[in-house]
């Protein structure tokens, strides 16, 4: 996922809001509280993590461990409300009514497409022992899963997002097959996307911080080196962004009167120089990605947010 992402982070109309959505839930974002479930978690600011992508890909690719993880999340989750297609708005008043909530436009450019996903859940009840098993065959027996992470049920709700495309972009739902051709056809396609931030709910003596620690460790992290980032972190409120420790840079920028994060990736292999900038404000996650050294764009639109 990561590495498609760095690509082309803008393969297909959407994208980036899916992105948003997938990393959302890579690392939790949310800790016990008292009572039986956990409050809902509001995101109100982004934290980036140089990692190892070795172990994730070991998890996310086609061999027999990536399809054991597949069966196991697979097996586990139950979708409670699908998200349909996307439906094609006219603007941003059209998209603000679509969607449920206040969508912003730049005043500084001319959208050329602009799209609502509407909303999603579901919920997932872990295996630890299925989980656990995973970690083992993927030589990290040292780390061990809590016993209270067995049986956990956690419920995700996923409000309607809103997409917009600027330049030359493909519709949304092309087909993965044109994926390469699609790179080549709109170098110059540039996305929008926000969405409110996402209830979660969980058991309260699931224990967030242990569970990021070893997502971290996973990734290559020494246990010092997880336990003190994990320690700065506020998991009720921070977006973890994950990034390629060996082929990505970020710097934190002032955009939309807030602090953003820009995440570059020099083009390599072949690969095309991709951007991203990332934002939370008054609880709605903005993301803007494109290809390209200049990112300069993508400031710009978001300093002309009305």
């Amino acid at each position: 996922m990561f590495k498609k992402w760095f690509a082309f982070p803008v393969v297909r109309f959407g994208t980036a809001a899916l992105l948003i959505l997938a990393l959302i839930l890579a690392f939790p974002g949310t800790r016990a509280l008292a009572g039986e479930l956990l409050n809902l978690f509001r995101i109100q600011q982004v934290a980036v993590v140089p990692v190892d992508f070795t172990g994730l890909e070991q998890l996310t690719g086609d061999g027999v461990l990536g399809n054991q993880f597949t069966d196991l999340i697979s097996n586990s989750m139950n979708i409670t409300q699908e998200p349909g297609d996307p439906t094609e708005a006219a603007d941003a008043a059209e998209a603000s009514q679509l969607a449920g909530f206040n969508v912003r436009l730049p005043q500084s450019a001319t959208p050329s497409q602009i799209y609502v996903m509407d909303g999603a859940a579901f919920s997932l009840t872990v295996d630890r022992a299925k989980a656990q098993a995973l970690l083992d065959e993927a030589g990290r027996g040292d780390l061990v899963l809590p016993e209270s992470v067995d049986g956990a049920d956690i419920s995700v709700s996923i409000p309607a997002s809103a997409s917009a495309a600027y330049g030359t972009c493909p519709r949304p739902q092309a087909d993965s097959s044109e994926t390469e051709d699609t790179e080549r056809r709109y170098p110059d396609c540039v996305i929008l996307a926000q969405i409110p931030s996402p209830s979660v709910s969980a058991p309260a003596d699931l224990d967030i911080n242990q569970l990021a620690q070893i997502g971290l460790e996973f990734t290559g992290m020494s246990a010092d080196e997880a336990a003190n980032f994990t320690s700065t972190v506020d998991w009720t409120s921070t977006l973890v962004v994950p990034i390629p420790s060996n082929s990505a840079s970020y710097e934190q920028v002032t955009v939309d009167g807030v602090a953003g994060t820009l995440i570059q990736r020099p083009s390599r292999e072949g690969e095309p120089t991709t951007f991203a900038l990332l934002w939370v404000k008054d609880g709605i996650i903005y993301a803007i990605s494109g290809r390209g050294a200049n990112s300069e764009q993508a400031i710009e639109m978001a300093n002309s947010l009305p």
